[in-house]
């Protein structure tokens, strides 16, 4: 087969050009094939190409901002394939990627002269070595979002390295078309598998797309571009559809009523095809090419007898030529519309298709506009119409009346005609000639269609509407429509206006109510907990109380909690009322542990000493003399108190066994007697020394009484008479004054019973609560010896105390306002004191005897007074409401006493102190208040 094509060239050597670009267009080698088409989509990181015009080269041109606003597309990634030109007496170097000026005296060098680069572009890996000027973008084989790009290592060599590029976010990356598309876009391919591919959506304003892509289905396409480098004998050097006369370039894409895009004419048959330049209308010269028959492709040599031929090639005989090897290969064909225009789509089984269209050959075809008052019927049939119609850019138009449409049940107006449901889309059904919304369902949401048989899977005839099932919190659909939880029975309840089931707990039974993330954090009520999105009943412990948690183990629960019937309980509470860490195994517990009831608890430790008792309590909580019974183990008998507040100096059981100058109280304590301070010559009494002989600074302790010279800064202690107050202790600080004849602490001191200091509120707070002089609180200790509930300080003696016994009574001012001085009538007296009636008077506890008036037993207890006939004829602070029980005022007498007058009694002294119970009850009674 011989075709013959004319050409408009300038001379001799122009065809001499042509014939090489065509045979060059053959070869197999792994250089760049892909044509660079003038308004191509490219990748903006492309390096710039040369043209087969030395003055011009191909940039890509990024799109502008506006561009990509109007096409939806995310970065500045994308660009166009533009043709640029030199300066004049420029040419374009691509190895430099830049215009360079001819030189006159030295010829420009040709390609074949440089030293081109030996690597091959035929395996990309990163890293590799690879030939940039001909080399493709290539596919990441790990990732779509990334690409394989030929980087330029130095400049001016041709040599590179592949690199690993990523795509925009979003994006991945197309080999086809030597881009990064949006994903959306591509998995929405509306072009077709073999006539092009997506780029990005259409202009929402005017349908237009970036360069020669086309718009098809709201989607830019692109005709696909293909890599000979990487399938050299499956595509190229042999295209499967005609190239363009003139340039031997493949066509973007078929003519669109015999129009292209701009530098593009269409060619009959083939497409549009770059159109020629022509610099001369005159030399009109007249070639003939032989080329292959079934394509446009020139022989390769000649042969004889099918022998000769390169691998690829058959010998054919009517050109006595080498020709491609040609295939029956099946290609996707765009349908073009009697308009020229692309379909949009197949018709569907009906042969209708949507509104503005009309069904040609099995596609839907969009229909011309027709004038104002006409409308659309079909297409035009050889440029006439039935019917009456005129023929109107290959649509019949016609001429119909103003049809009046319905109003819709919702009050608005139909918009569209029509004869039948189907015509109006989704939503909509047709309702006396005109397209109206479906009507909403009971529970707000709009009908899918009207009940004319099933519904189909996720739908219910409500009303005669055909309504969504709503979705539950699990997130599959409800069973059937409600309003309130009683409309769904047992076991399910109305969810956004569905009936779900409720989840199950794993008892078998369904959940009282919904809770967690599903339903907006909802909580369960006292008693639940949230599984599995419901709220499911805790089961109940051995003791009565519901568990904390479901579990399946005990390690599940966490330490001091075991696992009981699938509920996390507490373990029992040991001797020393703290919770055990876990179960004894066989008997026995980790170190430092002892097992008891069964359960591992701490070892006990005296809470006086700090240290592991020396044995272990016997029958009633017996133990040795001055020991008593403390979490199962004997401990020292602390020191009690003293009738005046402070520390006894030892323990005694008669007043022998304390030294001279002090006496042995009821509580086995060592106190001071109550006598004359004692002092060598030419030194002042001060204070009481402390139980460790301590005494305020500037004394020293003598015989139970801290002394002083007489030359030391130590004048009248506060609460004794003065006449000035330089003569108070304190004066000097500011802390104290004479008032009324008498040494007062001021300006928020207090007295430590030698002087008046400042002390931090906490401290003083701590002095005025506590039971001795070091501000330590007291607790009752049970001694089954002596038989009786010791009252007794808790802490070990400090060095110095916060304040010090004065034996000598003391005044005070118990009115301020009387001074105009601003004070705290109870500073000057000591912490264990109360300023009353002008006098510092001792804060009695309950029990206690020697009062004068209510207000000493209420300063340590309101719900006391002072009874003066008691049956040692000396007043005792007893409780107004209740029973006095061992220095605690009680309501009701506990188990194993009764109540006789104001007092709680044994009923059985004896047993009682054989009775561990009885006796652990009456300690934690004790010590459960302070009054």
């Amino acid at each position: 087969m011989v075709a013959t094509n004319y050409f408009k060239l300038k001379n001799i050597g122009t065809r001499l050009l042509l014939l090489l670009f065509l045979l060059y267009s053959i070869k197999g080698d792994d250089s760049l094939s892909l044509d660079l088409i003038d308004g191509r989509v490219c990748m903006t990181v492309e390096h710039s190409r040369s043209s087969r015009n030395s003055s011009s080269y191909f940039e890509c041109v990024p799109l502008s901002d506006n561009e990509n606003e109007q096409y939806r597309i995310k970065g500045k990634y994308l660009g166009i394939w533009t043709l640029k030109k030199c300066s004049k007496n420029f040419y374009f170097d691509e190895p430099q990627q830049k215009c360079i000026e001819r030189r006159k005296v030295h010829r420009q060098p040709s390609m074949d002269e440089n030293v081109e680069c030996q690597a091959s572009n035929a395996n990309p890996i990163e890293g590799g070595e690879c030939n940039w000027l001909t080399a493709t973008l290539q596919s990441d084989p790990y990732s779509r979002n990334h690409f394989l790009q030929c980087s330029i290592t130095n400049p001016g060599e041709y040599c590179g390295e592949w690199i690993r590029m990523p795509c925009a976010p979003g994006t991945i990356f197309e080999f086809t078309q030597q881009i990064c598309v949006a994903e959306e876009v591509d998995n929405s391919n509306e072009c077709g598998k073999n006539t092009g591919s997506p780029i990005c959506p259409c202009s929402g304003s005017s349908g237009t797309c970036p360069g020669i892509s086309i718009c098809i289905s709201s989607i830019c396409c692109q005709q696909q571009q293909i890599d000979p480098s990487m399938q050299m004998f499956q595509n190229a050097p042999f295209f499967q559809q005609s190239l363009c006369i003139g340039t031997g370039a493949k066509p973007i894409g078929p003519c669109q009523l015999n129009s292209c895009p701009n530098n593009y004419e269409c060619q009959d048959g083939i497409g549009c095809c770059p159109t020629v330049p022509f610099e001369s209308t005159g030399n009109l010269v007249s070639i003939s090419v032989k080329v292959c028959p079934g394509s446009s492709i020139v022989p390769i040599g000649t042969c004889t007898n099918g022998n000769g031929c390169p691998s690829g090639t058959v010998c054919n005989e009517k050109v006595n030529g080498c020709c491609p090897q040609l295939e029956d290969k099946k290609f996707t064909v765009i349908m073009l519309c009697p308009n020229g225009k692309p379909a949009v789509g197949p018709c569907n089984s009906n042969n209708l298709c949507s509104q503005g269209q009309s069904c040609f050959k099995g596609a839907c075809c969009q229909l011309s506009t027709c004038p104002i008052g006409q409308q659309p019927q079909g297409f035009c049939n050889s440029g006439s119409c039935n019917n009456g119609g005129t023929c109107h850019q290959s649509t019949c138009c016609q001429s119909v009346e103003v049809i009046k449409l319905p109003i819709c049940s919702n009050g608005q107006a139909s918009t569209v005609p029509c004869t039948m449901s189907n015509q109006c889309g989704p939503g909509f059904e047709c309702s006396n000639g005109g397209c109206c919304p479906v009507p909403f369902c009971p529970n707000g949401i709009q009908a899918i269609s009207r009940c004319n048989g099933p519904c189909g899977t996720g739908l219910t005839c409500l009303e005669g509407l055909c309504c969504p099932l709503p979705k539950c919190p699990s997130g599959e659909l409800a069973n059937t429509m409600c309003t309130q939880n009683r409309d769904c029975g047992i076991g399910s309840d109305c969810v956004n206006n569905g009936c779900c089931p409720m989840p199950q707990c794993p008892s078998g039974n369904f959940a009282s109510c919904r809770c967690g993330s599903q339903v907006g954090g909802k909580s369960c009520p006292l008693g639940q907990a949230c599984i599995n999105g419901g709220c499911c009943m805790l089961p109940l412990c051995p003791n009565g109380i519901q568990a904390v948690s479901l579990c399946t183990a005990s390690f599940q629960c966490g330490i001091g909690m075991e696992c009981v019937n699938s509920g996390c309980c507490a373990l029992p509470t040991c001797s020393n009322g703290k919770a055990a860490s876990e179960r004894c195994q066989m008997g026995s517990c980790p170190p430092n542990k002892l097992c008891e009831n069964g359960v591992c608890c701490d070892i006990p430790v005296c809470s006086t000493t700090g240290m592991i008792p020396a044995q272990f309590c016997g029958i009633g909580n017996s133990c040795p003399l001055n020991f008593y019974c403390e979490r199962q183990g004997c401990c020292p008998e602390p020191l009690p108190l003293c009738p005046n507040g402070g520390r006894s100096t030892s323990r005694c059981d008669r007043g022998s066994d304390c030294p001279p100058g002090f006496g042995c109280t009821s509580l086995g304590g060592c106190c001071r007697l109550s006598v004359e301070p004692i002092c060598p010559l030419r030194m002042n009494a001060i204070c009481q020394c402390s139980a460790n002989n301590g005494c305020p600074q500037g004394s020293t302790c003598n015989q139970g009484t801290c002394c002083t010279q007489v030359s030391a800064t130590f004048n009248q202690v506060p609460g004794t008479s003065c006449q000035m107050s330089t003569q108070c202790n304190g004066f000097t600080n500011s802390n104290s004054r004479c008032l009324q004849n008498t040494c007062i602490c001021t300006k928020g001191a207090i007295s430590n019973g030698a002087s008046c200091i400042q002390q931090p509120a906490i401290v003083v707070n701590q002095a005025r609560n506590g039971c001795d002089q070091y501000g330590n609180p007291c607790k009752f200790v049970l001694s089954t010896t002596r038989r009786r509930p010791l009252f007794t300080p808790v802490g070990n003696v400090t060095d110095t105390p916060l304040w010090f016994n004065v034996i000598e009574l003391r005044s005070c001012i118990d009115d301020p306002t009387i001074t105009g001085v601003d004070f705290d009538p109870d500073s000057t007296c000591l912490p264990n004191e109360k300023c009353i009636n002008g006098k510092c008077r001792t804060k009695l506890w309950p029990g206690e005897y020697g009062c004068n008036s209510d207000m000493e037993c209420q300063a340590r207890c309101p719900n006391t007074y002072c009874e003066q006939k008691t049956d040692k004829n000396v007043p005792q602070c007893l409780c107004k409401n209740g029973f006095l029980l061992y220095g605690r005022c009680v309501e009701n007498c506990p188990s194993g006493f009764h109540s006789s007058d104001k007092y709680c009694m044994h009923n059985d002294e004896d047993h009682f102190w054989k009775d561990s119970k009885l006796q652990d009850n009456l300690r934690e009674l004790l010590n459960k208040g302070n009054c």
